[in-house]
């Protein structure tokens, strides 16, 4: 959904539109005519014509806003128009600035389109270049984050059977179970609420991963679940690493993704699939020793590969970056022009 407002002077604003109007042309025009006609026809005519062509200007701003409310589905959408008096507009948009207070909530990527990317509260604030400068009065815009809908997460790159010499999640410790790992990837170009998602596979009644309520991912951004182990040396662009949670109190089944063949499922707090992976027994695509599957191409393919047959993949797997070893794009990626 996108929220258009329109920057133009008016005494009654409809809609919360913030209104520009701008001076146009001046015609002083006088005509003074003397007309003495005799006999002898002398007709004196003394026009005086002044044009003056004056700049268009800035000659008041109105506003009526008490705070505009978004979600991250939302785009803001503001645009100049310049009205002059002989009824002619111009967009003046593109030579306007747009500043956000805070570009970590909200940010103009472009002039007049604001993209919410977090939530939180930003102050906005429009400057015209025109005349050497009009500032607008700032407004407030506050953002909350979308919850994760079916649609908006893949899973990008699973890993069910670790080679023995293999160490993904960078721990130093080869383990069959602390080094399987899911790496989640936000499909769609909006911020996204991971608070509630877990993670399952077929044979285990209980969620094998559950995101904490802060746990968020952007356009462009990734999150790796690893079955267990020390994850904190690693680090990459517009990615997070995590280490399963789960009610397995004393055991070690991590992500207890089966060698031969399942299905691990996203699901969110009320059971809705939110994305899913079936391999080897359970159907979709083959089970794979010692490699990930990994879609092709990233975030936004349609079908699974073996890593080490993708075109440019670097090794057997790759939890934190594409399969090529290129940076996840993350929201500026995404969203810059």
């Amino acid at each position: 959904m996108r929220l258009t407002l329109l920057l133009l002077l008016s005494a009654c604003i409809p809609e919360k539109d913030i209104v520009l109007d701008t001076g146009g042309e001046t015609d002083a025009d006088t005509d003074a005519d003397t007309d003495a006609d005799t006999d002898t026809d002398a007709d004196t005519d003394a026009d005086t014509d002044a044009d003056t062509d004056v700049e268009p200007q800035v000659v008041g701003v109105a506003l009526d806003l008490d705070g505009i409310w978004l979600t991250t589905r939302d785009t803001l959408d503001l645009y100049v128009r310049a009205v002059y008096d002989d009824g002619t507009e111009a967009d003046v948009t593109a030579d306007a600035t747009f500043t956000s207070t805070d570009p970590d909530v909200l940010r103009f990527y472009r002039p007049g389109l604001g993209q919410p990317l977090d939530a939180g509260t930003a102050e906005i604030s429009v400057h015209s270049d025109l005349l050497g400068g009009t500032d607008f009065p700032p407004f407030e815009v506050t953002v909350s984050v979308a919850a994760a809908a079916p649609g908006d997460l893949v899973i990008n790159e699973l890993l069910a059977d670790p080679a023995v010499t293999a160490d993904p999640n960078g721990d130093g410790v080869m383990d069959p179970v602390d080094d399987e790992f899911v790496e989640l990837a936000n499909h769609a170009d909006v911020t996204v609420s991971l608070a509630g998602v877990s993670l399952f596979d077929e044979t285990n009644l209980a969620a094998r991963h559950t995101f904490a309520d802060d746990v968020v991912l952007r356009a462009g951004e990734a999150i790796v679940v690893f079955g267990g182990g020390d994850v904190t040396g690693l680090s990459a662009a517009n990615v997070r690493f995590a280490v399963a949670t789960n009610v397995d109190v004393g055991l070690r089944y991590g992500l207890a993704l089966n060698n031969e063949g399942d299905t691990c499922s996203v699901r969110a707090a009320d059971g809705t699939e939110l994305a899913a992976l079936s391999y080897g027994t359970s159907g979709g695509n083959d089970a794979l020793d010692d490699a990930s599957l990994v879609l092709v191409p990233d975030v936004w393919g349609e079908s699974y590969s073996h890593h080490r047959y993708v075109a440019g993949a670097v090794g057997d797997q790759s939890p934190g970056t594409f399969s090529d070893g290129t940076a996840f794009p993350g929201p500026d990626g995404r969203y810059a022009p």
